[in-house]
């Protein structure tokens, strides 16, 4: 059982931010336990009691035909560096942890190996951990955890000297509405008068509180917080008497163990400062394994079976939980005894729970249909309700009675629990509430409307706790598997509904128009493995016929064969997205366990790995319709690429634009794949960001001369090439007939490789209109030979030229600008960001624009501009002859002493559009001037970027007139300024007038309080036209878009 826990480095943070934890300090602990001390008789008999109590609830929890719950066996605590880990050791005590569980332990002095080391004296703080958070999903064992402490804390194994009293809460089994006291929690939890309440409550720091199922008390988690309870004698319904408990204004000093689910702690954070947090994890993968072998005794039957599990995500997870665990060994174990060759076809949980129901009821009468509904009925009850247990009030109200359950408490599936009932684990519970959702009822009341409500919490399995929905889903999806359907009917005599059917895929076409990627992103990966647990083709053709575009994440080998599963039943796909994590090429060390999957029996684990490879690429071949595919690696091999080599060879591949993209640095394969795209018809755009080097760039170069390469877009940002390919690129360029977009940004190509290239530019045919060669190293003697090529009089067909964050300076800008000046140049947009232009380098920009009949758009971003040189450009912009219609200096160091000019500039200029002033310092005296010029009628801007300029609120009365006023100006951009809420309510009162034509506005919503916030939607709500967005660029029109060269 593997248990993570936070540093105890935590409980200095605990002391830092409770005002209170200095005080506490000498009463929760100090250097040493306290020597021990003699039991008094009301103590000797809490404990015999307690040991009693729990030992009958030892017996609950055993398992069917299993004499133990072995998580009351021997459970290990180690502590290193960072973590603990708590395991279930099957067999011997002091079994070593197998190699790959972290990092190396340290012993823990005193009681090492017990679960009371959880609240052992920290070396660093001296102190004791005051509350200690058990976590995990549901069914993991934390319970059973916290009942083992209680019994082996009552036998005098742990804390006995540390804790006079341990006192265990089941806030599921208590009324929330009845008001009690502390004193009276504690007497209900003794074993009969007379309570010692004042001597219990005399040593608080002697006292530890279990706490388990504050999930179950709805109101204490939902409701407001209540008035603090500070007397142990005072009543208080249990909401309030716990939040006392836990904010510590009540019994301060004890220590407390609370044990819940991630949703229970995220609701709990609020009030519990910093306290130790114990993650259970479940078994670790050895100790599955080890279980494994020993449950089946040989090794044949052993490794079967793990294989069945290892590629079915559903199964492998579910096996984390011990009495999963035993229970997917049961039904394994029947199906191995039936004869049945666990290779043939993927197994699926769904096909194994009803392996495993429908076993119990071999040799015996099954449930009639009456029972069976009853059952089911209460199962999907509980899970909607997202409770585990349930009583004779809930029979009552669901109209049952207890006799139908009979069958069920025979085989185990149901247990009392006290005067109530629960399933043996969460899991069977999740299956029969699929199973009342799935089944034909006849003489019932309709079950539709439960159908309806498990399909419509389907899209809310993706949020924080899906501990009660997820694998209910997995299992609804698998009723559909025809193999399911017939074991059903023929052991149990359930027919599932046709309407099923038909509600999964309605939900299916809903959750494929979803328009919030994030969460889709999510859900798919749920909804990939609910597809995968049907194994019906026809149905997942069905499903996946509704998906135009996926953008998936494969994390694991598991995901890859999933994945592939369900993208090879894909027939109207357009765009497919993948990211590739590294652990999907992490090499299994057992290569025969992996051989022996049961997905290809006998196959070796590298054809194994190839063949889904090879799946998941099908999808290149078989799907017509699929236009753009784009691949993100954090690692690669080969089998990966030859595969993805072979899809893209295939005659039938229809893909028109590629990207692949490295996110980490790892060499890549890239012979076969390039060698792939000579000759590919339809491919129009590729786009690579890896490390693709000259040798590889050669080999592209060879698609790029083939006679039937209809490459128009390609991308190679970052591709690690030198100067040594621009010959071998120069030659395809001056061949190729197809090609305008190149980009060759992030790779040194230097001055010479520039000037290589340059030859090529200059040849009629050569067919490139836009050329991105930022940061390439490039210096202002590359200037001379790009003026060259575009005053070539044999090309006119270069219009856009980015030279970014390249160190031109002012020497390089004045070479470019007298190409600019003559008419034969034909660039219309010229980027220069961060291109260390400074004022001078303006003098010469200004008197091209005055001559350059062509130029529209340049970008001078990121350049020492400054004042001066803004007031040059604003002398040649406010010159009739001057056409430029787009303008960005963002980041160029102005200040309000250029607005003046700009004002000035507005009104004269007849051609100007966009205007980009972000991130310089313009102030509210600055953008008052600007506004003086765009109240003025003769002003035409249309766009103006103000993000960052440093504004507050007294600039928006102007900018509200302006609107009212200007109904050429569509788009601003405030983002990231001071505005508060008065400018906010003084823009939304000019924007919901019906003069203001403002189309888009650029907030930052969060930074305004919800009354600014509300006024906002209300002001875009008025105005069906008006988009207030936090991105201004994503709203950029491409006749004024400056960032044209990011996207090329």
């Amino acid at each position: 059982m593997l248990v993570h826990v936070e540093p105890c480095s935590l409980l200095t943070l605990w002391a830092r931010s409770c005002p209170e934890t200095t005080e506490m300090q000498g009463r929760i602990g100090g250097k040493k336990d306290r020597e021990p001390e003699e039991d008094s008789d009301d103590r000797r008999r809490y404990r015999a009691w307690v040991a009693e109590k729990f030992s009958s609830l030892r017996a609950e929890d055993s398992w069917p035909r299993e004499q133990e719950n072995f998580l009351y066996g021997p459970v290990t605590l180690l502590l290193s560096r960072t973590c603990a880990k708590v395991r279930v050791v099957i067999g011997e005590e002091g079994s070593e942890l197998p190699p790959g569980e972290g990092p190396p332990f340290s012993e823990i002095p005193g009681q090492a190996g017990q679960l009371g080391a959880l609240f052992q004296l920290d070396d660093g703080t001296e102190q004791r951990p005051s509350t200690v958070v058990l976590q995990g999903p549901m069914g993991i064992g934390k319970t059973v955890l916290a009942r083992k402490l209680m019994l082996d804390w009552a036998r005098g194994r742990l804390c006995r000297d540390t804790f006079w009293y341990v006192f265990y809460f089941n806030l599921g089994d208590m009324d929330g509405t009845v008001e009690r006291s502390m004193a009276e929690l504690i007497a209900s939890e003794w074993p009969g008068p007379p309570v010692p309440v004042p001597e219990i409550l005399s040593r608080p720091q002697s006292l530890l509180f279990i706490v388990d199922g504050l999930e179950e008390l709805r109101p204490f988690l939902d409701g407001p917080e209540a008035e603090l309870c500070r007397d142990g004698a005072e009543r208080r319904p249990l909401a309030g008497l716990f939040q006392g408990l836990l904010r510590r204004s009540l019994l301060p000093e004890a220590c407390l163990l609370l044990v819940v689910r991630p949703s229970g702690w995220a609701c709990l954070a609020r009030w519990l400062g910093c306290p130790q947090l114990v993650e259970v994890l479940g078994l670790s993968k050895a100790d599955c394994e080890g279980y494994f072998h020993r449950f089946f005794g040989d090794r044949a039957s052993a490794r079967a079976a793990l294989a069945a599990t290892r590629d079915n995500e559903t199964l492998a997870t579910l096996c984390r939980a011990p009495l999963v665990c035993w229970l997917i060994c049961t039904g394994l174990k029947q199906r191995l005894e039936d004869g049945e060759d666990l290779r043939q076809g993927p197994l699926t949980a769904t096909h194994l729970y009803v392996s495993y129901v429908t076993s119990l009821y071999r040799g015996r009468a099954p449930p009639n249909e009456a029972q069976l509904q009853a059952l089911c009925r209460l199962a999907a009850d509980r899970v909607l309700a997202h409770a585990t247990s349930f009583d004779g009030s809930d029979l009552e109200r669901l109209r049952l009675a207890a006799a139908d359950l009979g069958p069920f408490l025979a085989t185990h599936i149901l247990l009392r629990r006290g005067p109530g009932y629960s399933f043996l684990h969460l899991t069977l519970q999740e299956f029969f509430a699929a199973l009342y959702s799935g089944m034909e009822v006849t003489q019932s009341p309709s079950v539709a409307h439960t159908v309806q409500g498990l399909t419509t919490e389907l899209g809310k399995y993706s949020g924080v706790d899906t501990s009660f929905l997820s694998l209910a889903v997995h299992f609804l999806f698998g009723l559909l598997n025809p193999e399911c359907v017939r074991l059903l009917e023929a052991e149990l005599g359930c027919r599932l509904s046709p309407r099923l059917r038909r509600d999964l895929l309605l939900w299916a076409a809903v959750f494929s128009g979803s328009t919030t990627p994030s969460l889709r992103a999510l859900s798919l990966h749920h909804f990939f493995f609910s597809l995968y647990e049907t194994q019906d083709s026809a149905f997942v053709t069905e499903a996946m016929d509704h998906f135009r575009d996926l953008h998936l994440v494969l994390w694991s080998k598991v995901d890859l064969l999933v994945s592939s599963y369900c993208l090879r039943h894909c027939r109207r796909l357009e765009k497919l997205v993948l990211h590739i994590q590294r652990e999907v090429f992490h090499e299994d060390p057992d290569e025969e366990l992996q051989a022996s999957s049961p997905v290809e029996p006998g196959a070796q684990a590298s054809d194994l790995t190839a063949s889904r490879w090879k799946a998941l690429y099908s999808v290149l071949s078989t799907n017509a319709a699929l236009r753009e595919m784009e691949l993100s690696f954090s690692s690669m091999n080969d089998l990966c690429v030859k595969s993805l080599s072979e899809q893209l060879t295939h005659p039938d591949c229809p893909l028109q634009t590629l990207r692949v993209r490295q996110t980490a640095f790892v060499s890549f394969a890239c012979g076969d794949f390039l060698l792939a795209l000579i000759g590919h018809r339809h491919l129009v755009g590729l786009d690579l960001d890896l490390l693709l080097g000259d040798d590889g760039m050669k080999l592209l170069c060879e698609a790029l001369r083939h006679p039937h390469c209809n490459f128009q877009y390609l991308r190679l940002k970052s591709c690690a090439l030198t100067e040594a390919c621009c010959p071998d690129l120069a030659g395809a360029l001056a061949c190729n007939q197809s090609l305008t977009h190149l980009n060759l940004g992030g790779n040194q190509l230097l001055d010479s490789g520039v000037h290589v290239l340059c030859g090529a530019l200059s040849q009629p045919e050569c067919h490139l209109q836009k050329l991105v060669l930022a940061g390439c190293g490039l210096t202002g003697g590359a200037c001379q030979d790009l003026s060259a090529a575009l005053t070539a009089s044999r090309n006119l067909n270069l219009t856009c030229l980015c030279l970014a964050h390249n160190s031109l300076r002012d020497d390089g800008v004045k070479i470019l600008s007298t190409a600019l000046k003559l008419p034969e140049c034909p660039l219309r947009r010229l980027t220069l960001w961060s291109c260390g232009l400074t004022a001078a380098g303006c003098q010469d920009l200004s008197a091209a624009l005055l001559s350059s009949k062509n130029l529209t758009h340049l970008d001078l971003g990121e350049n020492e501009v400054g004042d001066e040189g803004m007031k040059l450009l604003c002398a040649a912009l406010g010159q009739p002859q001057c056409n430029l219609q787009a303008l960005d200096v963002l980041v160029c160091f102005l200040t309000e002493a250029c607005c003046q000019d700009l004002s000035d500039m507005l009104i004269l200029n007849q051609s100007l559009r966009s205007l980009n002033l972000g991130y310089n310092a313009l102030k509210d005296a600055g953008v008052k001037l600007l506004c003086d010029a765009l109240r003025h009628p003769s002003c035409q801007l249309q766009r103006l970027g103000l993000e960052r300029c440093q504004l507050n609120a007294a600039c928006c009365q102007d900018l509200s007139s302006v609107l009212l006023c200007n109904p050429r100006l569509k788009s601003l951009d405030l983002a990231q300024n001071a505005l508060w809420d008065e400018g906010v309510r003084l823009l939304c009162k000019a924007l919901e007038q019906p003069e203001c034509k403002l189309q888009i506005l650029a907030l930052w919503r969060e930074a305004f309080s919800e009354d600014a916030q509300q006024m906002l939607k209300a002001a875009e709500e008025s105005k069906p036209h008006l988009v207030i967005t936090s991105d201004w660029y994503s709203h950029e029109p491409e006749e004024y878009g400056f960032s044209w060269w990011l996207e090329t």
